[in-house]
């Protein structure tokens, strides 16, 4: 499973990894662990940057690559850089509601700033 990208069965929403295990010595670790902004993207999303970085950010490599047009490739990249910038926004709402968490002292200021 791609934690990355795990939602709740029930409404859809994100999920929160809360506990990780060695399987050598059984070491749990238990809280809440935040995922990158990468893994949050599909694995083809995933492998697209990939493939972008590899190409030192050439589109006509990345065109060749998908064996699609030039503007196909460069459309390719803009609607995963939407989703990236997507993953990163943090909705007027969303930051009120992480406030208010803090000043009722459900969440501690490091898990405001995280949420943030």
């Amino acid at each position: 499973m791609d934690i990355g990208n795990a939602r709740c069965p029930d409404c859809g929403k994100p999920m929160t990894p809360v506990t990780c295990e060695c399987q050598h010595c059984d070491i749990r670790m238990e809280g809440k662990f935040s995922v990158s902004i990468l893994s949050q993207l599909s694995v083809t999303d995933q492998a697209l940057v990939i493939a972008f970085v590899r190409s030192y950010g050439s589109i006509k490599k990345i065109q060749k690559l998908l064996d699609v047009s030039y503007p196909t490739a460069r459309a390719r990249i803009a609607d995963l850089i939407k989703r990236l910038d997507s993953t990163m926004e943090v909705t007027d709402n969303m930051e009120s509601q992480i406030l208010e968490k803090l000043e009722r002292g459900d969440i501690s200021f490091s898990e405001a700033m995280e949420e943030l």
